[in-house]
C-alpha cells in the first residue's frame, strides 16, 4: 500500500498534465510490434520495430509517444505504421522512461515527469538508436524524420534543436518548442499540427485551463516563427481552408511557409476547435477535446515526409498493391484531352 498511494499520485498528475494523450484510451487496431533494447549509457531502453534481419536500407522514421503512454500504443491508436510502410518507410516507436509502463515520459527540455526529474539523457537515446538500425542495414541514414505527439513532440522540437544534421524532416502533433527558441541554430523541414482548443498546450501559449503543473508554455506562433527564421522562409503564408466535411464541429486551416529552396519549408495545421488529440486517431483521449476527422495527421505525416526526400523511388510507388511477381505496367502515352461538352440548353 505504501507503494501504491506514491505511484497513483504520479499517475493521477500524469493524466492532469494533459500529456498523456493515449494513456487511458484501448487499443484501436492490432500492430505487430517486435519489442527490442538498446543500452544507452547505464540504462537498457526499449524500443518497437516491426522490421527484422537484413534488407535494403530503408527511410526511418522515428516515432515518439506521449507523456503516459508507449511506443506501441501510439502505433496502434494512430494507424501510422501501415501508412509509412506502405510508402516505403521503417517506423520505430521507442519508450519514454517511468516508474511503470503507463507513466513514461520524455526528457524534452522542461518537461516532462521522470525523465525530465532525473536528466535521462534521451537525446543519446535517440541518435544511438538511429546508429543502430543503421549498423543492423534496417535504416538509411541519409532520409531519418521524427514525429512525436504532446511530450513526444517536445523532444522531437529539441532533436530539432540540437542535433538538425540527422533529420530530414519534422513532424509534431499538440506540442510547442519545449527548449530556448535561440537553441534553434539551423533550419529543418517542419510540419506541426495543433488544436485551437488545446486545453493542455495552449495555442496561444501559456498554463492550459487543464494543465496541472502550471508550467506556461510557448504559443504555437513563437514556436513557427523560430523554424519558420531557421529555414530562410517567407515569413508571410499561403493559407488554405479545408471545410467541416466530417461534420464534427472542427474544420481546418493550413498554413504554408515556403523557402527559396523549399515550397514546404514550413507547415502549420490549425485544427480549429481541436483539442489535444491526434486528427484522424482513433481512440482520442478523454477530457482532452474535439479529436478532429477533417483531417488524417498520419497521412499528411508520410506526405509530407515524401515531398522531403522519404518514401519509395517514383518508379515503385504504385507497385505495393501488385500481387507477388506481377510486372508494373507503362502508363499509355498521353492523349489529347477531348472537346469541352457544350452546355446543355
Amino acid at each position: 500500500m505504501t507503494i501504491r498511494i506514491p505511484l497513483l499520485a504520479f499517475f493521477r498528475a500524469c493524466l492532469l498534465s494533459g500529456l498523456c494523450l493515449a494513456l487511458v484510451s484501448p487499443p484501436a487496431q492490432a500492430v505487430d510490434l517486435s519489442l527490442k533494447s538498446i543500452r544507452v549509457g547505464n540504462l537498457a531502453r526499449a524500443y518497437f520495430s516491426e522490421r527484422g534481419g537484413q534488407g535494403v536500407p530503408q527511410p526511418l522514421i522515428i516515432a515518439l509517444h506521449g507523456s503516459g503512454s508507449t511506443g506501441s500504443q501510439l502505433a496502434r491508436n494512430t494507424g501510422l505504421t501501415e501508412i509509412a510502410e506502405a510508402a516505403g518507410y521503417m517506423v520505430a516507436y521507442p519508450n519514454g522512461t517511468g516508474l511503470t509502463i503507463d507513466a513514461r515520459t520524455w526528457n524534452s527540455g522542461g518537461c516532462c515527469g521522470y525523465a525530465q526529474m532525473h536528466k535521462v539523457d534521451d537525446v543519446a537515446f535517440i541518435r544511438a538508436l538511429i546508429d543502430k538500425l543503421v549498423s543492423e542495414g534496417l535504416a538509411d541514414r541519409s532520409r531519418v524524420y521524427i514525429v512525436g505527439l504532446s511530450n513526444g513532440g517536445m523532444l522531437a522540437y529539441r532533436m530539432a534543436a540540437e542535433a538538425p544534421e540527422l533529420f530530414k524532416g519534422v513532424a509534431v502533433v499538440s506540442a510547442v518548442l519545449d527548449v530556448p527558441p535561440e537553441t534553434v541554430k539551423a533550419g529543418v523541414p517542419i510540419l506541426h499540427i495543433h488544436g485551437s482548443d488545446d486545453p493542455f498546450i495552449p495555442f496561444l501559449g501559456g498554463v492550459g485551463p487543464k494543465e496541472a503543473t502550471q508550467v506556461p508554455r510557448l504559443s504555437v506562433a513563437k514556436t513557427i516563427d523560430t523554424w519558420v527564421k531557421a529555414n530562410g522562409a517567407d515569413p508571410k503564408p499561403d493559407v488554405n481552408d479545408i471545410p467541416d466535411t466530417a461534420g464534427d464541429g472542427t474544420s481546418v486551416r493550413q498554413y504554408t511557409y515556403h523557402s527559396k529552396s523549399d515550397p514546404q519549408a514550413v507547415v502549420l495545421y490549425e485544427i480549429k476547435g481541436g483539442g489535444h488529440n491526434w486528427p484522424g486517431g482513433t481512440a482520442p483521449m478523454p477530457n482532452s477535446g474535439k479529436a478532429s476527422q477533417n483531417l488524417d495527421a498520419s497521412r499528411t505525416i508520410v506526405e509530407f515526409f515524401n515531398r522531403h526526400g522519404g518514401g519509395r523511388p517514383a518508379d515503385d510507388a504504385a507497385d505495393s498493391s501488385l500481387p507477388p511477381g506481377a510486372t508494373q505496367s507503362k502508363p499509355a502515352a498521353p492523349t489529347a484531352p477531348a472537346a469541352p461538352a457544350k452546355p446543355a440548353h
